[in-house]
């Protein structure tokens, strides 16, 4: 029950949040965070376990790489500028409060921003603070990232694209600008975003629904490789392959609509590329077909982390 209650204030700090229009801009990197504790915090037990929390690994990318960059400061350098990161996490001590306690708070300093404390008596009921509510602190994070980027991609979507993908498939889905249709078959859309040194991708496509094994773990791996043999690599010949032997697969809820999301590594058969993707399919009743929308990111050089969530991102935009 304190769980469940626990997300019912997350879903109100979401959603209902003061819109900030009087608070100056937030301003930091995607997935950084600013952590404001002593030193008698950072350098005890409780540091350990919030380093712990905020740098576990990102599952299903190339490289290994933190949920989150942290910046910690002194409560004396927690002014001016560092006020106005768009996520903060106020870590303390103090002996006059009753219990240990989190809170939440949006906008304070700047907008959006993303404000936690964690406040205990001693380390020990602060320690366990943190463990405690180390699941809940990381869905409010990330939850808050979700939105900035979802509020952006529907603020700033090109036309044309969802255009192309409501007429071809009946779905409305955000994306950002940049993207161009870089490949098109009845059932199959390929779209992309070129930069010098990185390249992401959206797929979307469709395929008649026969049985429950459709959303089967191999059945949905078995299709995508089907689909992305219509991409093309930079050797002739050659084509994007999906590794079936890495990948997790879990099931998520979002607006009401199941989908069964599956996290893993794609290749080009007969070149030397790769990267993760994450795909989403859910069965269409009304029209008895399965839809997948799938992102895939391809950076050789640089980190893979923000480009990847910046796309299942707009799995929250998708209306079917």
């Amino acid at each position: 029950m304190k769980n469940l209650l626990f997300l019912l204030v997350v879903v109100l700090f979401i959603s209902c949040a003061p819109t900030g229009d009087n608070k100056p801009s937030s301003q930091g990197a995607p997935y950084e965070i600013i952590v404001v504790a002593d030193h008698t915090v950072w350098d005890g037990a409780a540091g350990e376990a919030i380093r712990a929390m905020l740098q576990q690994r990102v599952p299903m990318v190339n490289r290994e790489e933190p949920q989150f960059d942290v910046l910690r400061v002194l409560p004396a350098g927690f002014k001016n500028l560092v006020t106005r990161h768009p996520n903060i996490l106020i870590v303390r001590i103090d002996p006059t409060v009753a219990e240990p306690l989190l809170g939440m708070n949006e906008n304070v300093y700047a907008a959006p921003q993303a404000v936690l404390t964690l406040s205990a008596p001693d380390e020990e009921s602060l320690v366990q603070l943190i463990n405690d509510q180390r699941e809940n602190i990381m869905l409010v994070l990330e939850a808050a990232h979700r939105m900035r980027d979802v509020s952006t991609a529907q603020t700033h979507t090109p036309k044309e694209i969802a255009t192309v993908i409501e007429q071809k498939f009946g779905i409305t889905l955000a994306t950002y600008p940049g993207y161009v249709v870089a490949g098109e078959k009845e059932d199959f859309l390929w779209l992309r975003y070129e930069m010098p040194t990185a390249s992401q991708g959206i797929v979307v496509y469709t395929y008649p629904f026969e049985s429950s094994m459709d959303l089967t773990e191999q059945n949905i791996l078995k299709r995508r490789d089907e689909f992305v043999a219509n991409i093309p690599g930079e050797v002739a010949g050659s084509h994007m392959a999906t590794n079936t032997e890495m990948h997790e697969m879990t099931y998520k809820t979002i607006h009401g609509r199941p989908w069964v999301e599956v996290r893993g590594f794609w290749r080009v058969q007969g070149d030397y590329m790769g990267g993760p993707f994450v795909s989403y399919s859910t069965l269409d009743m009304e029209r008895s077909r399965i839809v997948v929308i799938d992102f895939y990111v391809y950076s050789p050089q640089l980190k893979q982390r923000n480009f990847i969530r910046q796309l299942e991102h707009l799995i929250y935009t998708a209306k079917i």
